[in-house]
């Protein structure tokens, strides 16, 4: 039930992105409603994968300690053709550059329960089951939403911000008549999720890019398995849904005797984004704002890099009395970078699912090339995993961002800790700003360029030697004089380069996005 009738910021949608946001709203004091039209959460399992950078974000809301039972760490992939021949491989069990491994296995409605139970945490934090958003009015004070609650009464809810979590079908993205880019996949696929009562304990996930009948598999945690498979053009959708099908498609891979397959879907995928993701006060976040086809397992990361990106500015914007400006950037950081992800998934499925065979037989040639030069095969592996680890946007809240390393996000290795712990780096760094020197130490800086930031929580961290993997990076990328700085966001890109002489104009101008006083 609803406790309030005026919040900070209200998020429409109890999905994965929209919790995530409320998590962040939360730990930084923000007052937040989330209003979920259903009456349960979903235990729809949509998404199966999390990728490093989504791992990095829900523990950096001390979130991953209570779901790692319900993720698989470190999945490993191949890619067949339609003779069973390898083409390539991708993936890695060990912690890659942003210190978890590229491809993770999860359960999203272990995730979302999880999620929605945490938000105990925080008091001035409201999930509200079985309230809708009937319609909305924004001024330049805030918004004004209409909803109707369990009982079917209609009331009012007075919001700073609406963010629209709603999904495909957005109705705030609707309401605001933002129109979607892109095109829908041309063939539906059959999306089936099994239980194996033996399993064999693989981590892997494995693409038949088999002309005949393009499909996939990706095993889950507590011996669960995701698959795919393409219908192709005539066939009927329905037929794909009974049992004896089914089990044709699954059976040349296991034993369909030791398996329960209890959830079975045909769905239509979308490459689709949104023509803007904000307007004045309200913002769109998640599948409200892009869908992304699943070759690449990249729809739900990218909405939780919204939430992550959306979460500390609307937190500094209410709480810190940030200008406005901060929260435009929004659209400039993400809108550029989602497109990427549905293009390189786009990419990969075309890689992966072709049904003319005289395409597939190119396709095969070129792998079996690509096979016999090993630097070569190095290099198609990484650029399919670049959009995921080397993240930057080239206009954002940042100082002389697109030039130097201000704009992009800094990796995360293990580090030792001041009692000689040896820990990822994101947990020397707090939950705020944080401010690295390069053989220097950050905090003997002038105290009057420092102490506003200070006021905020800024953490500081000296890099020696005695971090070889962050001494050597920070080195490569800060070159030149030796007392080099960089200052890091809460979501970990960097916002300003700097060295002692330079300190104060770049610390100023940071702390100008933010609205901090000038000394």
């Amino acid at each position: 039930m609803l406790k309030r009738s005026q919040t900070d910021v209200a998020i429409i949608g109890a999905g994965p992105v929209g919790l995530v946001l409320a998590h962040f709203l939360g730990r930084a004091g923000v007052n937040a409603v989330v209003l979920e039209m259903d009456a349960e959460l979903s235990d729809e399992p949509r998404a199966v994968g999390l990728d490093p950078e989504s791992l990095r974000t829900l523990a950096s809301l001390d979130l991953l300690d209570v779901l790692q039972d319900d993720i698989l760490f470190g999945l490993t992939g191949d890619y067949l053709n339609g003779e069973g021949e390898l083409l390539f491989e991708l993936g890695d069990d060990q912690p890659g550059p942003l210190g978890f491994p590229n491809m993770n296995g999860f359960n999203q409605p272990a995730l979302v329960r999880t999620l929605a139970a945490e938000l105990a945490r925080y008091e001035q934090v409201n999930l509200a089951m079985q309230h809708e958003l009937v319609s909305f009015v924004q001024d330049d004070d805030g918004v004004t939403l209409t909803y109707t609650d369990a009982n079917g009464t209609t009331a009012q809810l007075q919001a700073n911000y609406l963010i629209g979590c709603d999904g495909g079908r957005s109705m705030v993205r609707k309401a605001l008549g933002i129109e979607m880019q892109g095109a829908s996949n041309p063939l539906p696929w059959l999306v089936i999720d099994t239980r194996e009562r033996h399993p064999d304990q693989q981590r892997k996930y494995r693409f038949f890019c088999d002309p005949a009948r393009p499909g996939m598999f990706i095993q889950t945690p507590h011996a669960n398995r995701r698959w795919e498979w393409m219908v192709l053009p005539g066939e009927d959708r329905e037929r794909f849904l009974q049992d004896d099908t089914i089990h044709d498609l699954i059976s040349p891979h296991v034993n369909v005797d030791d398996v329960e397959v209890y959830r079975r879907r045909v769905y239509d995928f979308h490459a689709i984004i949104a023509d803007r993701f904000a307007e004045g006060r309200v913002f769109l976040a998640g599948d409200a704002a892009h869908m992304t086809p699943p070759f690449a397992g990249q729809g739900l990361n990218s909405g939780l890099r919204d939430a992550a990106n959306l979460g500390w500015k609307l937190a500094w914007v209410i709480q810190h009395a940030a200008p406005s400006r901060l929260l435009d950037t929004y659209q400039s950081e993400r809108w550029a970078h989602a497109r990427e992800l549905i293009d390189m998934a786009l990419n990969l499925g075309n890689a992966i699912q072709p049904i003319d065979v005289e395409v597939a037989q190119q396709r095969d040639a070129q792998f079996a090339a690509l096979q016999q030069d090993s630097q070569g095969m190095l290099e198609f592996q990484r650029a399919v995993f670049k959009p995921l680890v080397d993240r930057s946007f080239t206009e954002g809240a940042g100082i002389d961002v697109g030039t130097g390393f201000s704009g992009r996000m800094i990796i995360q290795p293990m580090v030792r800790s001041a009692a000689g712990e040896s820990v990822l780096l994101d947990n020397l760094l707090g939950s705020g700003f944080a401010l690295l020197g390069l053989d220097t130490d950050p905090a003997q800086l002038p105290a009057e360029l420092l102490s506003a930031w200070c006021e905020q929580g800024l953490h500081t961290l000296q890099v020696t030697a005695e971090q070889p993997v962050l001494h050597k990076y920070l080195g490569h990328l800060l070159a030149g004089t030796e007392d080099q700085f960089m200052l890091l966001r809460p979501d970990r890109f960097c916002m300003a380069t700097f060295d002692t002489s330079s300190a104060a104009g770049k610390l100023a101008a940071a702390g100008a996005w933010l609205g901090m006083p000038t000394h």
